[in-house]
């Protein structure tokens, strides 16, 4: 019985929905603090350097301003980070992360830990190490496909 190559579409989507499915998992076993991924996102990046710009977080997060300023304003209610004017520019808003955002990331960063772990359980060490020359191959070709991208100017309409 010969067998089929699978088409990118397939591959691309069986990835998204494992990519997907791993982040349910994350979140779920996280939202009882009162975090997701998104938010372990920015914590991280908070632990990182301390206090950043509004702008910046947005883009090491790689989300929308818009979306930054809404998750940030809800991790202030929640206590997990504080906002203050940048004192260089009153226009820009410096983030900081607070004790209490500290502890909850290290919890979440536990509980995210756990749950890849319990994930990749299922692949033996070899698979683990096959999968991660996989990725290894597909982030360089996801990097070189970015920057053979048309800039957003150069599309035609």
């Amino acid at each position: 019985m010969a067998s089929t190559t699978p088409d990118p579409e397939d591959l691309a989507d069986a990835f998204f929905t494992v990519a997907h499915g791993l982040k349910r998992t994350i979140n779920a076993r996280v939202q009882h603090q009162g975090l997701s991924m998104a938010r372990l996102r920015v914590l991280y990046q908070l632990t990182a350097t301390s206090a950043i710009r509004m702008g910046e977080l947005s883009a090491c997060v790689d989300v929308a301003p818009r979306t930054m300023t809404s998750t940030v304003e809800a991790m202030e209610r929640d206590g997990l980070v504080r906002r203050r004017p940048d004192p260089s520019d009153r226009r820009a808003t410096i983030v900081s992360i607070t004790e209490a955002g500290r502890r909850s990331f290290l919890e979440g960063q536990r509980q995210q830990a756990s749950a890849v772990a319990d994930v990749f359980e299922a692949l033996d060490p070899a698979q683990r190490e096959a999968l991660k020359d996989v990725l290894d191959s597909l982030l360089q070709a996801a990097a070189s496909a970015d920057t053979d991208a048309p800039e957003p100017d150069d599309v035609a309409v």
